[in-house]
């Protein structure tokens, strides 16, 4: 079981994270029809908030491939910001 899990840690990089986890939920948030309620607002906001830390993180290294990721982080955050308002009727 030990040996499983340490492969695992040594075969993920956290680097893709974000691709996997907040990029696919983001896209899900745009297509749901109708306003949305506190929950959706929520996860829409600390989705856009995750992808921007992250971005600034990646942006702050070396390596050519973390700062590209971290462009590509940033800008998802701010697409995603500009399609949800576009799309979106907002009700406060």
């Amino acid at each position: 079981m030990f040996n499983w899990f340490k492969n695992l840690e040594r075969s993920f990089n956290p680097l893709y994270l974000p691709l996997f986890t907040v990029i696919p939920i983001e896209i899900f948030l745009l297509f749901i029809e109708g306003p949305w309620n506190a929950v959706e607002m929520t996860t829409w906001i600390i989705g856009c908030l995750f992808l921007v830390f992250s971005g600034i993180t990646e942006m702050a290294s070396e390596e050519m491939k973390h700062r590209l990721f971290g462009h590509i982080y940033l800008s998802s955050a701010v697409l995603f910001g500009i399609l949800n308002f576009l799309l979106r009727d907002f009700h406060f």
